[in-house]
């Protein structure tokens, strides 16, 4: 839709485009649709990328709005100049000081205040998840925007923008007329302004062609990254090869900042709803003692859609906790089963066991945990009884207590607290079955956590992100300064990256098939990326070996693939390196690798929810995440769903690859 209004900024009529996506539920934040402002270059209109860029598809895809202001002020009545790069269409996105330009040329103001102010009034767009794109002129714009106002943006990118004006002839042109000197255009180059403080953002996407014949002498792509790199700013500049400065080359790579911005807006996105949405103790005076009918996403046939049922949860027996479950996170373990791969899957079964629960009730003896609490379930059990010498033990945290029973579907005793409404029982899954509004825990499972952390974060540390943070702390125990490389990156992958991060690795190589990665590894920690894809023809552990010399300190395996776990034990360190299998790899598949490997000195290992012991360490994870030494937990939300029918497109979201968690909260 294209838009015509008065203008207080320019003191002229001013137009603009806008995309709102179609959606039946309508917009994914209270707030209103998160938008992405485009702003376009030299001699363009809002019609250009509107036309051009197909970049609504994509934004309809991702959830987004996008608004598309002109380049300048128009009319007859506007002061021009006959050249294409000053005056009407070349507005550079500043606020003029000189006659004649001072009246109508205030583009800076237009776009940061008034125009938001007027898009978020008449559409229901949101005054609070903004990201800012642009190309060229409008890449400068963006750039220098976002920098100057990092209250108002979650991110940025850009296409081959103007990096550096007052050192180009554009720039140059544009601030002798609008501000009288090139030096008061100080104030409206990026590259200054990144230069005096590094932004909040944690990177910034940049694409620019090679073939662009406007990259030596106007974009200086070069100075901006220098400026970056000396105040530790993050940023990932993407030289394409063969594309100019058309928007043939805008076409071919806007899904990628389309889903750049999405990302950054819907983690957002998720971070103001665990605000503003405060979670109730459940009312529980009704239910103890007696059994409860729930909804629930039940598996009844392999690789086939869940069925939601009403479920009977029976009151919890000696030695167990009834838990309401808040949240949960879905795990590839869950979908491994689902699926059909798993050769112990029993069926019908209530999958889910990355869960965040109020305890509802409680059976006899139990004493670690009460009515109210709030408790991250585990899979792996901590009996901590005194003749348990898995929990007595530092080396280890696979307490044997009730895995037997657990591996049945069915609790300690040996019976089932899931029931259909026509009788027929229901297996447990994992020991949690947290894909059902009410579940039944055994005691030795609950880790009790702090209440003032959110359940929506805290469930991930119900396996996988705590199994890739105890790989690095707890099971290979990694000393600053050491190399590390990732295979797969995951969530298990890119905990594993933060925490080697956290601990002061001195390099850290991330190894994944999807260059989209590549970002968001930046965002986690990883100093270098390799995608095996880019030289199919020479084996993955001889690049890596090649651009450390020996090989890495620490290597993980964080795909399940056998062969990429003997590639990481092949390019660990020759002499001392470790290598760490994570990944689960498939019913029967074996791993092999030459004697040799091991001969000359290095380590294979493997590790299961990282070491942690549940009711110990996990309450310990969560005070670290409230005390600001564990921070980011929510980057790895990528996607948030609500009810607990929405299990379905779960696993859809999952299956797409984009996805690391998704977070279904009841």
């Amino acid at each position: 839709k294209r838009v015509e209004h008065a203008s207080e900024s320019t003191k002229t009529k001013m137009v603009f485009s806008i995309f709102i996506p179609g959606s039946a539920l309508g917009a994914p934040s209270k707030t209103g649709w998160p938008v992405i402002y485009w702003l376009s270059g030299l001699t363009c209109d809002d019609t250009n990328f509107s036309q051009k860029s197909g970049a609504f598809q994509y934004a309809a895809n991702q959830g987004v709005a996008i608004v598309v202001p002109d380049t300048s002020p128009r009319g007859t009545e506007v002061p021009n100049d006959e050249a294409y790069d000053f005056g009407q269409g070349a507005g550079f996105y500043v606020n003029a000081t000189q006659a004649p330009f001072s009246k109508n040329y205030n583009m800076y103001d237009y776009i940061v205040n008034e125009l938001p102010a007027l898009v978020e009034k008449e559409f229901h767009v949101s005054p609070i998840l903004k990201s800012i794109n642009g190309h060229s002129m409008g890449g400068h714009g963006a750039l220098i925007i976002a920098i100057k106002n990092p209250d108002k943006y979650i991110s940025v990118s850009a296409f081959a923008p103007i990096c550096n004006p007052t050192q180009c002839p554009w720039g140059q042109k544009a601030f002798q007329g609008y501000l009288g000197s090139v030096d008061a255009g100080a104030e409206y180059d990026a590259t200054i302004l990144i230069s005096k403080k590094k932004s909040p953002y944690d990177s910034i996407l940049i694409d620019q062609g090679l073939d662009d014949q406007f990259l030596a002498q106007q974009l200086k792509p070069e100075a901006f990254k220098e400026a970056c790199a000396k105040v530790g700013q993050g940023l990932r500049l993407r030289m394409q090869s063969g594309y100019t400065h058309s928007y043939y080359f805008i076409a071919s790579f806007i899904e990628d900042h389309i889903k750049f911005h999405a990302d950054k807006l819907r983690n957002k996105t998720i971070a103001l709803a665990q605000v503003a949405k405060p979670i109730q103790t459940p009312k529980t005076s009704q239910g103890v003692g007696k059994p409860i009918t729930c909804r629930a996403m039940v598996a009844f046939a392999f690789n086939e859609p869940l069925q939601c049922r009403n479920v009977i949860v029976d009151p919890p027996k000696a030695g167990e906790v009834r838990v309401k479950v808040i949240c949960n996170a879905l795990c590839h373990t869950d979908v491994y089963t689902w699926s059909g791969s798993d050769p112990e899957g029993l069926l019908p079964a209530i999958l889910g066991h990355e869960a965040g629960a109020i305890v509802e009730s409680v059976g006899p003896g139990v004493t670690s945990v009460s009515i109210g609490d709030h408790i991250v379930p585990g899979y792996t059990p901590q009996c901590s009884e005194t003749d348990c010498i898995f929990c007595s033990s530092h080396k280890t945290n696979l307490c044997p207590k009730i895995r037997s029973t657990q591996g049945q579907g069915v609790m300690p005793d040996g019976t089932s607290r899931f029931k259909l409404e026509d009788g027929t029982p229901i297996y447990h899954f994992m020991g949690i079955s947290s894909f059902s509004e009410y579940t039944v825990l055994a005691e030795i499972s609950c880790a009790k956590i702090s209440p003032a952390y959110p359940l929506e974060k805290a469930c991930l540390f119900g396996c996988g992100v705590s199994t890739g943070l105890g790989a690095v702390l707890n099971t290979t125990k990694v000393e600053p300064g050491s190399s590390v490389a990732v295979f797969g990156l995951g969530a298990v992958g890119l905990a594993v990256v933060q925490a080697a991060k956290m601990v002061g690795a001195g390099r850290i190589i991330g190894i994944d098939v999807n260059p989209e990665k590549e970002v968001i590894g930046q965002a986690f920690g990883i100093t270098d990326f390799v995608n095996p894809n880019d030289d199919p023809n020479t084996p993955i552990q001889k690049r890596i070996v090649e651009m450390t010399t020996w090989g890495c300190d620490y290597t993980y395996d964080c795909t399940g693939n056998t062969k990429v776990m003997r590639a990481a034990l092949e390019c660990a360190h020759r002499g001392w390196g470790v290598s760490c299998v994570i990944g689960v790899a498939a019913s029967g598949q074996e791993i092999s690798t030459r004697p040799f490997q091991l001969v000359t000195g290095r380590k294979w290992m493997g590790t299961a929810f990282g070491g942690f012991k549940t009711r110990t360490d996990v309450p310990k994870l969560v005070d670290k995440a409230l005390n600001g030494e564990l921070p980011g937990i929510e980057k790895y939300i990528t996607h948030v769903l609500h009810g607990v029918t929405s299990w379905n497109d779960a696993i859809h979201i999952l299956e797409s690859g984009e996805c690391l968690r998704c977070v279904v909260i009841y």
